[in-house]
């Protein structure tokens, strides 16, 4: 911080040398124009170019000090991810220089994860859909043990996990919308289960922010795996006899295959039963590319 103050403090000097030189320069102009003594306009007009040397010299000085700044203010960014199936996602709408994208995730070695340099902020990007022990006390422990050998400490400023984004309500809402043939068409949204008694609230804004963004009246509802209530209990209940499924998982895994309700599931209930995509999907599909260093 203390380097940040003497290069800001420097950038303010190189600029009021600039402004004096060319003032400076400007009054001497018009001195030059005033009279016709020829010693006198040879020695004006070399204050002039005196004074415009000086102007150069502070922008060549003030070029530096932003360079030096650039230095210490460039930021670093970690991907941290639950495996390595999302390890190589960008959080979305996040602009990353190559060079300095960080990746890993938490059933990877933490010893062997590269260290940033010292004093650069580290934006840390919890690949994750939901807080809980993963994006908390894991990922603690996980960082912890990556940065002890190093002889400094970090600045990592951590970054809400993918699933509170809202993006991501944003890009499943323009899915679900050509998909609401009728009335009879709802949303049912299955996430994972917390091993705490309070759930995760990644789930419960994310239905939120969904009954905001779909059309009035719209049926929206939350369910489980893992936990109560559970999603194939709610999917009986629903009002709706077309139902949308919204899985609130990062990655096609087991989970996916295993845990959520399927057509068998819907039949009982007399319902229909239609899956949209996890959110590794829809990130690949609406990702920006990197910009260079």
């Amino acid at each position: 911080m203390a380097h940040t103050y003497r290069a800001l403090g420097g950038l303010t000097l190189c600029a009021l040398t600039f402004t004096a030189a060319i003032i400076g320069a400007v009054f001497c102009g018009e001195r030059m124009t005033s009279t016709q003594d020829p010693s006198f306009v040879r020695h004006v007009r070399l204050l002039i170019y005196v004074h415009f040397a000086i102007a150069q010299v502070a922008i060549a000085f003030a070029a530096l000090l932003l360079y030096r700044l650039h230095r210490i203010w460039r930021t670093y960014y970690l991907i941290i991810s639950y495996n390595e199936h999302a390890m190589m996602l960008n959080p979305p709408g996040v602009r990353m220089a190559p060079g300095r994208v960080i990746r890993c995730h938490l059933g990877s070695d933490p010893t062997s994860l590269p260290l940033p340099p010292a004093g650069v902020p580290v934006l840390v990007y919890p690949m994750l859909m939901q807080s809980g022990h993963a994006g908390g006390k894991r990922m603690e422990d996980f960082l912890e043990t990556a940065f002890s050998r190093a002889p400094y400490r970090p600045r990592l400023f951590f970054q809400p996990v993918l699933g509170a984004s809202p993006w991501l309500a944003h890009i499943t809402a323009d899915h679900i919308r050509p998909m609401l043939c009728s009335a009879s068409s709802g949303v049912l949204v299955v996430a994972h289960g917390s091993r705490s008694s309070e759930p995760p609230p990644e789930p419960n804004l994310f239905c939120r922010r969904l009954k905001e963004l779909l059309p009035a009246g719209t049926e929206i509802c939350l369910g489980y795996f893992q936990a109560l209530p559970d999603s194939r209990d709610v999917l009986c209940g629903m009002q709706a006899h077309h139902v949308l499924l919204v899985p609130f998982l990062l990655t096609e895994g087991i989970h996916f295959n295993r845990d959520l309700p399927k057509q068998k599931d819907a039949s009982v209930c007399g319902k229909t039963l239609q899956y949209l995509p996890v959110a590794t999907v829809l990130l690949q599909a609406n990702s920006l590319p990197d910009i260079g260093t």
